[in-house]
């Protein structure tokens, strides 16, 4: 399909970052066919949309997320998350099965398109169900199935000399095929929407010899990292007590950043830490609005920009909301570095476009717009009171716009969303059918 965005102006996020005010931006099936000021003559669409007082960017690229934790929303809020997480967390995830993630993989995915995520990187249970889920929804997305080195049916627990984490190498190793599987099965597939990866949990919840068996795994198979990297203050002290060593030093020993890794988090980074994660080129996704409401310290954020690592932006569970999450995270970021001009409008968007992109190795296919790549874009409706007067549309999104002002969201070439409603899924019926999972796996919370 043809479809011509009209009159918008666009912001390309590209390396010229470039901008046209009135621009014209052509689409022919998966591809960005043009950008320019005024459409070609021999091109002919078969969807014109008038983008009059609308910003045209890329779509938002979620870093770090866990759609099918919807099923848990409302339960895990003003509470102690390193306490609930040993005690409570793994309890119900056990109770969960492929039918529950599946609907609540497909909330997330409707609810990400809903705020102009085009793109997420997830990790957890089933992951087969989430594919077929961001499938149906026609979303694009990096996912891992989550790889713990215990069963659930016997998760750690705390003690009075700390945790036990009841490592199984058996357990692990059922996990762990079956998550080599996956990524092998699903790599490439819904039109190349799909992209996979191997996804160990944390660095306190494997042991050395099953992180050097996930190393093995991930060169044998060509395969990516996505896990959770010094998120929390027990998990960095644990891997000291352990091993002897930090965080980022000790998945250098296993051998496990030898291929492109996605850390989620990165809290609790020294500076050397930093320096190594730069010189193996491991991106980061920074989550700010979830590490805030469970009262941790702030990323060192600045210091790893400023290093050179790949940052892009994460909304970790339960919202999707990467507008909010990239003025969070300008917000935040000026009150730790003191700095009122720190981290601009512009360089905000672009962590949650171009820089997610890069942090997923996926930049030479989207992030930007530029002829030639996939078109994933989302058209914000600028003309809204919240964002009126448009003085500097960047600026005017940032600081004032919300998930309202999405007029229109496209995921390789086709439209997925569009004025408050999906194309590809009946959002009556995904409610019904989520609503009866919450029923289902309340029963069993009990």
């Amino acid at each position: 399909m043809k479809i011509f965005l009209s009159g918008g102006t666009i912001y390309s996020f590209d390396d010229s970052q470039r901008s046209i005010s009135k621009g014209c931006l052509g689409i022919d099936d998966e591809q960005i066919l043009f950008i320019s000021a005024e459409k070609p003559k021999d091109f002919t669409a078969d969807r014109i949309v008038n983008c009059k007082e609308c910003l045209i960017l890329p779509g938002f690229v979620n870093c770090h997320t866990h759609l099918a934790e919807n099923l848990f929303k409302g339960l895990m809020d003003e509470v102690d998350f390193e306490g609930l997480f040993y005690s409570t967390l793994f309890r119900w995830e056990s109770q969960l099965d492929p039918e529950m993630v599946y609907w609540g993989s497909l909330v997330g995915a409707l609810d990400a398109l809903r705020c102009g995520v085009t793109t997420v990187a997830d990790m957890y249970h089933y992951a087969s169900s989430t594919a077929k889920a961001v499938s149906e929804a026609g979303l694009r997305a990096y996912i891992g199935q989550k790889v713990l080195g215990f069963s659930l049916k016997s998760p750690p627990y705390q003690t009075g000399h700390g945790v036990n984490y009841n490592f199984n190498f058996l357990d692990f190793s059922k996990q762990l095929e079956s998550a080599v599987t996956f990524a092998l099965k699903w790599r490439g597939v819904s039109n190349g929407l799909i992209t996979t990866s191997i996804a160990p949990h944390a660095i306190n919840t494997l042991n050395r010899e099953m992180f050097t068996e996930v190393a093995d795994q991930v060169r044998e198979n060509g395969l990516g990292v996505h896990l959770h990297l010094a998120q929390m203050a027990s998990e960095k002290e644990e891997i000291k007590v352990r091993e002897g060593m930090e965080c980022v030093e000790f998945l250098e020993d296993v051998g496990l950043l030898q291929g492109p890794v996605l850390g989620a988090h990165a809290i609790f980074l020294k500076e050397k830490e930093i320096e190594r994660i730069y010189q193996y080129k491991v991106s980061i996704s920074h989550n700010p609005v979830v590490n805030a409401k469970d009262a941790a310290l702030v990323a060192p954020v600045s210091e790893m920009r400023e290093k050179g690592v790949k940052v892009g932006l994460g909304t970790d569970a339960f919202q999707m909301n990467m507008l909010e999450t990239a003025r969070f995270a300008t917000l935040i970021n000026r009150i730790k570095t003191g700095k009122p001009d720190y981290l601009p409008a512009y360089e905000a968007l672009a962590m949650a476009t171009i820089d997610g992109a890069k942090a997923l190795g996926m930049d030479e296919k989207i992030g930007s717009l530029e002829e030639g790549k996939k078109a994933d874009i989302v058209v914000f409706d600028l003309s809204r009171l919240n964002t009126q007067p448009i003085v500097d549309p960047i600026k005017d999104l940032l600081y004032y716009g919300d998930a309202g002002n999405i007029k229109l969201v496209i995921v390789n070439g086709e439209i997925v969303f569009e004025e408050g409603k999906f194309t590809k899924v009946d959002e009556l019926h995904v409610r019904k059918e989520f609503l009866r999972m919450i029923e289902r796996l309340k029963s069993k919370l009990v």
